[in-house]
């Protein structure tokens, strides 16, 4: 997918997936959130958690060891928007995929209603 620098170190970064998705519940990222600014801090360690294939509590010291060393925030950060972005299993469950094609910009986590006969 991509790489990451974080902490002077460069990380792969893996294909999001759902497994992926319960991680960063678990550590305060509400699916609706996850490409809200309003949940930064959040998704940052949670992403930092993933690429880093470490613990929540070692994700946030990286962080914190790459902010204090001159790096930004910010870098993490669309590295991480990239990767929802670019997942197949984001895009679905997020609907930027119906983005992509009718160039319309919806929220993550506004969806049409369903319909009846679409259930059966």
């Amino acid at each position: 997918m991509g790489m990451v620098k974080i902490n002077q170190k460069s990380y792969e970064v893996p294909e999001l997936t759902f497994r992926h998705s319960r991680m960063m519940e678990q550590m305060g990222l509400p699916v609706e959130g996850m490409m809200s600014r309003n949940y930064l801090f959040s998704a940052v360690s949670a992403f930092t958690a993933i690429v880093a294939k470490c613990e929540p509590e070692q994700a946030d010291h990286l962080v914190e060891q790459h902010i204090l060393g001159g790096g930004k925030l910010e870098d993490i950060y669309k590295a991480y928007a990239k990767a929802v972005q670019e997942s197949g299993f984001f895009k679905k469950l997020l609907h930027l995929d119906r983005q992509e094609n009718s160039g319309k910009k919806e929220k993550p986590g506004e969806t049409e209603p369903v319909k009846k006969e679409e259930i059966q």
